[in-house]
């Protein structure tokens, strides 16, 4: 299963979306860690109905609502916003990635740096510690002010310094 030729299905399929999340990074990185869903803010949300008729198939595991595509993969989808990060802040911040001879918009460095700091999960600081090390001499300090709080901002340019070498 590719996810990059899935991405670009789901792309073309519900139109205003950003990736985010674990297939964001590895836009920005290459492929560093393994993920088997995609994450994605959709500019306006989208009925079962809707999703159903597009190929996708709903279901609903453990009192949540689950949205898979044709080959299975589940669709994390993100209306309102990620991280605290208001949704129409990330389709502003985006930034198009080539997926072969097609483009796909995901979360900007900035947006997905503040995100997964707030999130704090293991693999959340792991995703941190590998962004900074690979892109942290082109963070655009001006949309991390926008973003972040300024204690976020004064963390961020720490573990920049101490990743990015």
């Amino acid at each position: 299963m590719n996810l990059e030729s899935i991405a670009v299905r789901v792309s073309r399929d519900l139109k205003e979306v950003v990736f985010v999340g674990a297939f964001a990074i590895v836009c920005h990185v290459g492929p560093y860690r393994r993920t088997r869903d995609l994450d994605l803010a959709l500019a306006t949300p989208l009925s079962d109905e809707e999703f159903e008729g597009l190929g996708y198939r709903i279901f609903h595991e453990s009192g949540k609502r689950v949205i898979r595509t044709r080959e299975g993969v589940k669709l994390d989808v993100y209306t309102k916003d990620i991280s605290g990060i208001p949704v129409s802040e990330v389709f502003e911040t985006a930034v198009v990635k080539r997926v072969g001879s097609d483009k796909i918009r995901v979360m900007c460095l900035e947006a997905l740096l503040i995100a997964k700091m707030r999130a704090s999960r293991p693999q959340d600081i792991e995703d941190v510690q590998t962004l900074c090390r690979r892109l942290g001499k082109t963070i655009r300090w001006n949309v991390v002010e926008t973003l972040a709080t300024p204690m976020e901002s004064a963390e961020l340019k720490n573990v920049v310094s101490a990743f990015s070498g």
